[in-house]
């Protein structure tokens, strides 16, 4: 079992753990969000919301459609009601961060590639500060901005109408960012979470590549910056046949038999469906701590795949998405 952060700050970290110990109870289960697209109409899903965190943000029936929209709204004052509570930020800002990171690679999508994000998506936006970022001005960012600038240059530059080469060189900085970010939370299992996030993400993206013929030039792209070399080298040299079980050894606890029974841009699906579920399982751990980073760590990835959840099946149904499509997309939830 890894040590927690918190052992020479218990008594400051014991609100926190406490409150987010007592949220814990109301977290919506799996069966929630089946029940949402079970109703047999959008009066019926409004109803629902009234048992969840987005009870007084929806308003009207309307107001579903600008699900994505309000979850994003209470995913952010979740953060800044954990920094204000915890004695150490951190936590929450590795979430602010890889937003800021997808608002950047989002921006460069408008700019570059006329490419929007998809209707009802919520992306924050720091257009200026993005632009003077492009330009290669002056800008007061992380370094990491300046070197995803720098990659996702050369993206664009190499494939001007492959949003997905633009993508691997965002993401890939992003990640490495993030990792380095959870070391210095002090905490060995955030840290651990974001390396696993890592490792999985680069997967995807590797295996999308493949598959899609994206060539060498996108591998380079994704394989820079991985945390985990010895499961990328690995992958290398295996036929893309031999991946499941390569993973099966290295991601250990990751559920690989839907992996080896599809094919195709379908077996990435069902890595990605494996690998979130593996991730959450490594989050629940989390609740056998009684105070600390972790146990707000957890929380924090509990509330925000509970809200995407509510975003992908209120939203969905009021823009009309058949309810097994939307099933499809649910994440796994964290109790």
């Amino acid at each position: 079992m890894w040590k927690t952060a918190a052992s020479e700050n218990a008594e400051a970290w014991t609100f926190a753990s406490g409150l987010v110990s007592a949220r814990e109870g109301r977290l919506l289960p799996a069966g929630f969000f089946q029940q949402v697209l079970a109703e047999p109409n959008l009066e019926g899903v409004y109803r629902r919301l009234s048992e969840t965190v987005l009870q007084g943000r929806v308003a009207a029936r309307e107001d579903l459609h600008r699900a994505d929209e309000l979850a994003a709204a209470a995913f952010r004052d979740l953060l800044t009601e954990m920094r204000s509570i915890c004695p150490a930020p951190r936590v929450a800002d590795l979430f602010e961060l890889r937003d800021r990171f997808t608002s950047f690679k989002w921006f460069v999508k408008r700019t570059e590639m006329g490419i929007e994000p998809p209707a009802g998506t919520h992306v924050p936006t720091h257009d200026e500060t993005w632009e003077r970022l492009w330009a290669d001005l002056p800008v007061e960012l992380p370094a990491p901005f300046q070197y995803a600038a720098e990659r996702a240059r050369l993206a664009v530059h190499a494939a001007p109408k492959r949003p997905e080469l633009l993508d691997a060189a965002v993401d890939s900085v992003c990640l490495a960012a993030l990792c380095e970010e959870a070391e210095r939370t002090g905490s060995p299992f955030v840290a651990g979470y974001f390396r696993r996030h890592d490792a999985a993400k680069g997967v995807e993206m590797l295996w999308r590549a493949r598959i899609q013929g994206l060539g060498e030039n996108a591998e380079d792209f994704i394989l820079h910056g991985r945390q985990d070399d010895e499961l990328f080298h690995a992958l290398a040299a295996r036929d893309e046949a031999d991946w499941p079980e390569v993973l099966r050894v290295a991601m250990d606890g990751l559920a690989t038999a839907r992996l080896a029974e599809a094919a195709g841009l379908d077996r990435v699906r069902a890595f990605v469906a494996a690998a979130d579920e593996w991730l959450m399982d490594y989050a629940r751990q989390a609740k056998a701590v009684t105070f600390g980073p972790e146990r707000v760590f957890g929380y924090l990835v509990a509330m925000e795949a509970e809200l995407y959840n509510l975003r992908v099946a209120a939203g969905g149904r009021a823009a009309g998405i058949a309810a097994e499509l939307l099933a499809g997309r649910l994440r796994a939830c964290y109790c």
